[in-house]
């Protein structure tokens, strides 16, 4: 006798006729049996016939498999009137021209002022608060009667709770509004919602209401509860806790003398958030299975709009940084020069890549007015906006304490302070600053625990600008010594950032003082530009593609023949 898959998708019937052998259950277009419905992993599960046996294995699906009410875990076997559970779409197995029974069973149960916190503590304890519990497949795929009054004023909160869906709302007044909305389903004596935070080992009350007489301090919920809610997406409804023989003993239900409650997972459709929770301590109260259905459905209503609150949130935010990272460009290359003046007899080049969106190396060359000509090269500390930040305090300063005739030595340290009064101890900058007399050819410098500068000469041979002082920043008060080189006819001297000697390759080796020495020996009797095109061309032949972590600025001075 064939065998049909029956039930409901949506708003429309749902049969589906077994073939012999194989077929795949799922999501994905190329499944046997297509099942489209959100919970539903695109690779679900498989169906096997053959003959009169048929078998049923879970694939790894994301929302689990349960066959009446069980999970499965493996391979199990079916029959006629099998209810399977995919995920949140509940089908029957029956024979042909049967598919009018038999019908599912449906789990029974037993049936002032407030005030809210949304950052409240609570605790776990190891008790169980499980009397009955619900799959979220259940709420949509059954329904609830709505003959009664009871269900249709249920169903009537949720049509309101549907209305702020379609709303801009901080999650803030989300919460607090989905406080008023459990108030008008049952009757609480404690509510509260807690979300799945980001680096929180447990989730966090985000909402909280509490009637009159209910001690507020401490919150002690069960540790199965949550994390049954949390794990399996499973409702939970307790009836009489209190004379429950499984809860002798259990401080977060007897201390707290909980009657009955209820526990919702906050299913957005894709992932469980958080749980929404209440309970009441009235004897009389004892929460029904419809009422924990229609608190299961508005909790999935609420799972939706705060995941969508948290997008926008997050969207907003990445529209902010942007704004102020366009800012930050504006002011970085208005502070950095655009184009470099000449020197007369020199050749000048400069490379300068940033591995963010803005950058925290920096590079000047500026004439002053008698005739010499100041060169700067600095590399602060950090990335980003931080950086971007310090680099455009930096440049000022220097351009103005450089405008005024005084010993570089003691500039260096008047640069230093100046650093050191407008940001903290951890953010610093490197820098070589040097004072070029073009007509001599005497470059007097200060490096600022900045890497050493390459001068080359023509013969080949090849000095460091060593480091004559701390980098600026990180202490008010610094001694910094100036020396002085002479750059002869012919040679090149090359300042740069360590984004160019830690550049890295797939292998995670560094490019290297040696290797960019080599280059810079080899060609030496070429012009600025093409020494300095050299270079760019072996580090990013090294790197083979591989994207940087660090900011590249690169400086090539030759004295002209």
């Amino acid at each position: 006798m064939p065998y049909v898959l029956v039930g409901t998708i949506g708003d429309k019937p749902f049969r589906h006729l077994l073939k012999e052998g194989e077929q795949s259950v799922g999501r994905g277009e190329g499944a046997d049996v297509q099942l489209e419905h959100g919970t539903i992993s695109r690779s679900h599960a498989r169906i096997a016939v053959e003959g009169s046996r048929i078998t049923l294995t879970d694939l790894g699906s994301r929302n689990g498999t349960r066959v009446d009410g069980r999970p499965v875990n493996g391979t199990v076997e079916l029959t006629h009137g099998s209810e399977i559970e995919f995920a949140g779409l509940a089908l029957l197995l029956v024979e042909e021209g049967r598919e009018d029974g038999p019908k599912r069973e449906e789990r029974t149960g037993a049936g002032g002022e407030s005030s809210t916190d949304g950052r409240h503590e609570y605790r776990l304890d190891d008790s169980s608060i499980e009397c009955s519990s619900i799959s979220i497949g259940d709420i949509f795929a059954t329904g609830v009667d709505v003959g009664s009054d009871t269900s249709y004023n249920l169903f009537r909160v949720l049509a309101d709770a549907g209305g702020f869906l379609t709303t801009d709302r901080p999650l803030e007044e989300i919460c607090e509004q989905v406080l008023d909305l459990v108030g008008r389903i049952v009757s609480t004596d404690r509510t509260l919602l807690l979300l799945v935070e980001e680096g929180e080992p447990e989730p966090v009350v985000r909402a909280s209401r509490f009637q009159d007489g209910v001690e507020s301090d401490e919150i002690v919920l069960s540790q199965t509860m949550v994390q049954k809610v949390l794990n399996d997406g499973e409702a939970l409804l307790t009836t009489d806790a209190q004379q429950d023989p499984r809860f002798e003993g259990a401080e977060s239900i007897i201390r707290q003398a909980i009657r009955s409650a209820m526990a919702a997972p906050l299913f957005d459709n894709e992932n469980v958030i958080g749980i929404l929770y209440a309970d009441t301590r009235d004897p009389a109260s004892w929460y029904r299975e419809d009422e924990l259905r229609t608190f299961t459905a508005l909790a999935n209503i609420i799972a939706v709009k705060i995941t969508h609150a948290r997008l926008a949130a997050l969207e907003e935010e990445r529209k902010r940084l942007e704004r102020e990272l366009s800012t930050a460009r504006d002011i970085i290359s208005n502070i950095l020069p655009s184009e470099i003046k000449s020197v007369p007899g020199y050749e000048i080049a400069v490379y300068h890549e940033s591995c963010t969106e803005v950058g925290g190396d920096l590079y000047d060359i500026r004439p002053l007015e008698d005739g010499r000509c100041v060169i700067l090269l600095g590399d602060v500390a950090g990335k980003g906006l931080g950086a971007a930040l310090l680099v455009s305090c930096i440049v000022p300063v220097v351009q103005v304490l450089m405008s005024r005739p005084g010993d570089l030595a003691e500039t260096a340290g008047l640069i230093n302070r100046q650093v050191w009064q407008s940001t903290d101890a951890v953010k610093y900058a490197t820098l070589f600053i040097g004072v070029l007399d073009p007509a001599t050819g005497r470059l007097d410098y200060v490096n600022a625990g900045h890497n050493p500068p390459y001068l080359v000469e023509p013969d080949g041979a090849l000095s460091e600008l060593a480091s004559t002082g701390m980098p600026v920043g990180m202490m008010e008060s610094v001694p910094y010594e100036a020396k002085s080189v002479m750059l002869n006819t012919s040679a090149v001297l090359t300042i740069f950032s360590d984004g160019i000697t830690e550049a890295e390759n797939e292998s995670d080796q560094f490019y290297e003082e040696q290797r960019l020495m080599d280059v810079l020996v080899r060609e030496r009797a070429g012009k600025a530009d093409a020494i300095l095109e050299r270079v760019c061309a072996d580090v990013a032949a090294f790197a083979a593609g591989r994207s940087q972590s660090d900011d590249i600025t690169l400086l090539i001075l030759r004295r002209s023949p």
